[in-house]
């Protein structure tokens, strides 16, 4: 999906990035692109941190799947390697159930600069995270910051399978090649996580 910068003029707010979108493991601010090893953290860096979360409501606990900041550069890499159509039709699902100039302007005059009103809810469906086995969560960022424009956000496993279903065969396989190349799930994981499919967001 294109950046909200291409999609209208804003002067974005900025805070310290929070916890949600920190490294889980030390709680620190993700340094590096996944990618190319960039380092994020100067001013005047834009990159993406986004993280999949499984919750286990039985236990009421959630567990992070995977998380990684990736940078603009790598990000437009990968968004080129995906099929026309498939960003098309993403493209078409998205704007069709979201407006993104409103849903901006309604969150930030209600509850300026508090992340959780943003992550909350599918921004999709609009079901409650807890109510959600899995779910995606995504921010844009510049340095040490986090940017409010139509980001953060979340998106449930709904959506993001409906998603899923838009992708040609060649814009899975990038996905699905981008996954193994970085992660590595072990069998277990991919047994666990069935026919949950990531979708890059």
């Amino acid at each position: 999906m294109d950046t909200p910068e291409d999609s209208f003029d804003f002067t974005p707010d900025m805070i310290e990035i929070p916890e949600i979108f920190r490294n889980s493991l030390d709680k620190k601010p993700f340094e590096r692109c996944i990618s190319c090893d960039k380092y994020l953290l100067e001013d005047g860096t834009p990159y993406v941190i986004e993280k999949t979360i499984r919750n286990y409501k039985e236990h009421n606990v959630s567990d992070v799947i995977f998380e990684y900041a990736i940078c603009m550069n790598c990000m437009a890499n990968m968004r080129q390697a995906m099929s026309k159509e498939s960003l098309e039709k993403m493209e078409q699902y998205f704007m069709s159930q979201v407006d993104p100039l409103e849903r901006q302007l309604q969150l930030l005059n209600n509850e300026t600069l508090n992340i959780e009103p943003w992550i909350s809810h599918c921004m999709i469906k609009g079901t409650a995270r807890e109510a959600l086995d899995e779910y995606q969560i995504c921010c844009q960022c510049d340095g040490k910051n986090i940017v409010f424009t139509i980001m953060p956000y979340m998106v449930g496993g709904q959506a993001m399978e409906e998603m899923a279903e838009l992708l040609s065969a060649k814009s899975r396989g990038e996905i699905d090649d981008f996954m193994d190349n970085n992660f590595g799930l072990p069998p277990e994981l991919e047994k666990e996580l069935g026919d949950f499919k990531y979708v890059l967001i």
